[in-house]
């Protein structure tokens, strides 16, 4: 994956809404983000899961996409549709089924707005915080975190380097805008 391929599906992605901007889950999911999948290297159903079962408040739900290596679920990919605009409820259903399956990484999106989660266990406590947002145009602006998402870095381990990374980055910022 490379900044070329990412502004490729961002430009397939967009003129693919703009033809049908009333998209519904079932035909966002086929017409945009089945490409998402492929530019980090997810294939479908070779380590990608569609309608992963996944306990959360107390019941069976579905997970859009389980990303999967040696059987076992490693991020979520929890879809909506274009004509869906992204809330705190489906914020809370992401974090519920990284939380009870044990799954470090999710992304959230409507194939417009794309939003990454990462789950860490602090103090034997359990958080899910959000690594960022982005909408679909700058997207590729976001190369370090897709990286991040990708199959090799997961797969590799390299995910953990560069969310610790980007945190680290952040944190200085952080640091520099008050002082």
């Amino acid at each position: 994956m490379n900044k070329d391929s990412v502004s490729a599906y961002v430009d397939h992605a967009q003129a693919t809404i703009e033809a049908a901007p009333q998209m519904d889950e079932a035909n966002t999911k086929a017409a945009v983000l089945r490409d998402f999948l492929d530019l980090l290297n997810w294939t479908i159903p070779e380590n990608t899961q569609l309608e992963y079962s996944v306990k959360a408040f107390g019941k069976t739900y579905k997970a859009d996409y389980a990303l999967i290596l040696e059987g076992t679920p490693v991020a979520f990919l929890e879809a909506k549709g274009v004509d869906t605009t992204l809330t705190e409820d489906h914020r809370k259903q992401l974090k519920a089924y990284l939380k009870n399956e044990d799954v470090n990484l999710g992304i959230l999106t409507n194939g417009q707005e794309y939003e990454f989660y990462r789950r860490e266990i602090v103090d034997s406590k359990v958080n899910v915080d959000t690594l960022g947002k982005a909408n679909l145009q700058s997207l590729p602006d976001k190369m370090t975190t897709l990286r991040a998402f990708t199959k090799d870095a997961i797969q590799n381990e390299e995910w953990v380097t560069i969310l610790d990374r980007i945190r680290e980055l952040r944190e200085a910022r952080t640091k520099l805008d008050v002082e």
